[in-house]
């Protein structure tokens, strides 16, 4: 694990101490595997296919598969003596999928959860191989996350020639209309809405930043703006706004406009309430009831909170993947419902130590954001943990390796491997 670096970097400037080594791959072979990464993470839904069948365990196999072979062939692309550096948040998590290992022996059935958290850790050990490659100069990454999510965004768009009928989901249930979803990579119209969302934002930033020239930046903003329309996704909306907002704050010189930043959100939430479509798009035809309910999440909430658990189930949970939970109404009138919220779901899945390691992870993410010294790299790691932050009160993931903790493990790497290079530079200088 520990050896020196050779010469200068093609892909950026040759600084001492920074990145000393040629990368051995071309850029795109590195890009190419964070895509097919990324891809693979992705929570494939089963119920986007016909419910008959064994589409959920095939999604399954698939992803793992997919995983398996992306790190094997990252393995087999690092030479022996390889150096990398892992970030005060990963080390977290590693932490956590330690700690969730040692206490899915204490299951009943412990192989499901020793499976996810292998999956888990598979998917760390890959982010710590890209360290020399892709992650120690992190515009590389940021523009490998934003490949990863064009291509996704293209799958969605070409599930639209692909099946069109599907690929439109009805909202029946809500209202008149309808959302669109992947079909060629099974995604529900929330995880639609997330991958628009993403490329909406790091392109704005880049855009504004001057990493990305007009016209392709455009293009990204307007597809990315599409996908979060189409998908009537409100979670994903109201995410990446808040992301752009804190995002403007954090690389504001001054008061005046960090404050002026604010007026961003106050035009859109005013442009939500007073133009009918916009209006109309927001309510998504349901009613107060259904609003002030967050379209039935408090329900699953409330059972979280309410259900009466042992001591040894508060501290290590009902085993990862138990990500519903049951619902009587009456005599024999059982539902099963998601819980569709990180913590409660990290606390459901494996307890109340595992929430207090992922919580830190996240404050800790944030404290590097806010020492990044690049304002681009401050910015897009702002966003995305501004937008993990707002969506893991209404979506689940942290628990498990998910888009949602990939975005986390990115924001950190980026700013660490920033603040690193800044440091380096600062002493090459004297």
């Amino acid at each position: 694990m520990l050896s020196t670096y050779s010469r200068g970097d093609r892909l950026a400037p040759a600084v001492p101490g920074t990145v000393e080594g040629e990368v051995e791959r071309p850029a795109w072979f590195w890009l190419m595997l964070w895509c097919l990464f990324v891809l693979g993470v992705q929570p494939w839904s089963s119920r986007v296919a016909a419910p008959q069948g064994t589409t959920g365990s095939t999604n399954s196999m698939a992803k793992g598969v997919l995983l398996g072979v992306v790190f094997l062939v990252a393995l087999a692309a690092t030479k022996p003596g390889f150096r990398t550096r892992v970030n005060p948040a990963s080390w977290l998590y590693v932490m956590y999928v330690l700690f969730a290992c040692a206490t899915a022996f204490l299951l009943a059935e412990p192989m499901g959860p020793l499976t996810r958290l292998a999956r888990f850790l598979i998917g760390l050990v890959f982010v710590f191989l890209l360290w020399r490659p892709l992650v120690q100069v992190p515009e590389r990454l940021v523009r490998a996350h934003l490949w990863a999510h064009l291509l996704l965004a293209a799958t969605v768009v070409l599930s639209l020639a692909y099946d069109p009928g599907q690929a439109w989901r009805p909202l029946s249930s809500l209202g008149t209309g309808s959302r669109l979803q992947g079909v060629i990579i099974p995604m529900l119209p929330p995880r639609v809405g997330e991958v628009g969302a993403i490329l909406l934002g790091l392109a704005l930033i880049g855009l504004f930043c001057r990493k990305l020239s007009a016209l392709p930046a455009l293009a990204l903003i307007g597809l990315g703006g599409v996908l979060i329309a189409a998908s009537r996704t409100r979670t994903s909306a109201a995410a990446v706004a808040l992301g752009l907002v804190v995002a403007l704050i954090v690389t504001r010189k001054t008061w005046a406009g960090r404050i002026a930043s604010l007026a961003v959100p106050a035009l859109l939430g005013l442009a939500f309430l007073t133009i009918g479509s916009l209006h109309t798009w927001l309510l998504r035809g349901q009613g107060t009831q259904q609003i002030s309910s967050l379209s039935g999440r408090t329900t699953s909430w409330q059972a979280v909170i309410d259900e009466h658990v042992s001591t040894q189930t508060a501290i290590i949970g009902h085993g990862l993947g138990n990500k519903r939970v049951l619902l009587r109404r009456g005599e024999g009138d059982i539902d099963v419902m998601a819980i569709d919220n990180s913590w409660l779901g990290l606390y459901w899945e494996t307890g109340l130590l595992a929430v207090a390691i992922v919580a830190i992870a996240l404050i800790v993410a944030w404290v590097s954001v806010l020492r990044a010294p690049t304002p681009y790299i401050r910015a897009c790691g702002a966003l995305l943990l501004a937008y993990v932050t707002a969506a893991s009160l209404n979506e689940s993931g942290l628990s498990d390796l998910s888009s949602m903790t990939v975005h986390l493990l990115v924001a950190a790497a980026i700013c660490d491997a920033d603040r690193l290079r800044h440091r380096r530079r600062a002493l090459a200088a004297h």
